[in-house]
């Protein structure tokens, strides 16, 4: 019923407004028991110690933040402020203690009972405010770049200090405070690199369908590249296989092997086994004449044929000297081509009959 007292609720049924408050009417004060000593000039409050102490009658150690019931006096003044003194007994003991404000140092004072706890700690560490000396505040008052200084070291701790939701929410609007340009820029990208990745699977589809792949060609990179550059081929084996698919392209589907090719070193015999031939300076001069009739013969076929027309670019050589014309026969104006008629050759012969008859 405390809570009850002190917010004088109850009114009793012989009170009216001509006895006064309901305080005078009752006699007592409005803070109740806290006031019981108010006539000589203490107030009961409820004073929580700002660091921790040892108490000289038990000597035991009281922490940082226990709160007291005090008896609060005043003892003075620093200059307008007044000196406050707050006297409350030990929970431990029965020794009473007294802590007083110090306005010039803003800070607490033991008075008396009690020694203050001495730890050595950084302001920063503790998040507490450092109060600068009296002698700081002159230089800040008097030196331009000290004020400025310390104006920045503040916006920096302030900045530093802020929770990590804070700076989400910093973060978050200074990103989105333009929505529809952020929007903007991100489709843009978004479309770029989608046109990229398209035409990298179609150079990819077209190299797979080029080559007969059934699987997925990946795309060309840096190392692929770099391999594919500095693999070398030998110029003779080059231009061996570039005559291998000339022959190849000109020559027919049934040809033999030993007409398509001329360079077999070896005899094939009835048991399946190749002998090979020893190679002699006749042999080495037939090899170059047949190497050389099959690329006169691959020429003449690439220019000659009219279903190579196509590949005549690819795979003509260059005009020379030694290149060999391609005569062209005309047919003669005399001769007439005889005509084939359509139809039965019976027919035809019963009718050349029926004719003589007649």
């Amino acid at each position: 019923m405390a809570d009850r007292k002190a917010t004088n609720k109850y009114y009793p049924p012989d009170w009216d407004p001509s006895k006064g408050s309901i305080n005078t009417y009752v006699g007592q004060h409005p803070l109740r028991d806290r006031a019981r000593k108010l006539d000589q000039g203490i107030l009961i409050v409820r004073f929580e110690l700002p660091y921790s102490i040892w108490c000289n009658g038990c000597n035991n150690s009281i922490g940082m933040g226990v709160r007291f019931n005090a008896e609060k006096k005043k003892m003075g003044k620093y200059y307008s402020t007044p000196i406050l003194s707050f006297r409350m007994k030990c929970h431990l003991c029965d020794n009473w203690f007294e802590i007083q404000t110090d306005p010039k140092n803003a800070a607490y004072v033991v008075a008396a009972g009690a020694r203050k706890k001495v730890e050595d700690f950084d302001p920063m560490d503790s998040e507490m405010i450092e109060i600068a000396t009296p002698e700081e505040y002159e230089r800040r008052a008097n030196d331009k770049f000290a004020k400025l200084e310390h104006s920045t070291q503040a916006a920096l701790k302030a900045k530093s200090g802020a929770t990590v939701l804070t700076r989400l929410q910093q973060l978050n609007h200074r990103q989105w405070s333009d929505p529809y340009t952020l929007s903007q820029r991100l489709r843009k990208e978004f479309r770029t690199k989608k046109k990229e990745h398209l035409k990298e699977e179609a150079e990819c589809k077209s190299v797979a369908d080029r080559v007969g792949f059934a699987f997925r060609v990946l795309p060309e990179s840096a190392e692929d590249r770099e391999e594919a550059q500095g693999t070398k081929f030998d110029p003779a084996q080059e231009a061996d296989m570039a005559q291998r698919l000339k022959e190849i392209r000109s020559g027919g589907i049934f040809s033999s092997g030993a007409s398509a090719t001329g360079t077999r070193k070896g005899t094939l015999t009835s048991a399946g086994s190749i002998v090979q031939t020893p190679i002699t300076s006749s042999s080495t001069s037939s090899n170059v004449v047949r190497a050389l009739a099959s690329t006169v013969r691959t020429n003449t076929q690439l220019q000659v044929d009219p279903f190579l027309v196509g590949t005549r670019s690819q795979h003509s050589t260059p005009k020379s000297s030694s290149a060999l014309a391609v005569p062209v026969f005309k047919a003669s104006p005399s001769t007439k081509t005889p005509l084939v008629p359509y139809g039965d050759e019976g027919d035809d012969d019963d009718d050349d009959n029926s004719n003589s008859d007649g």
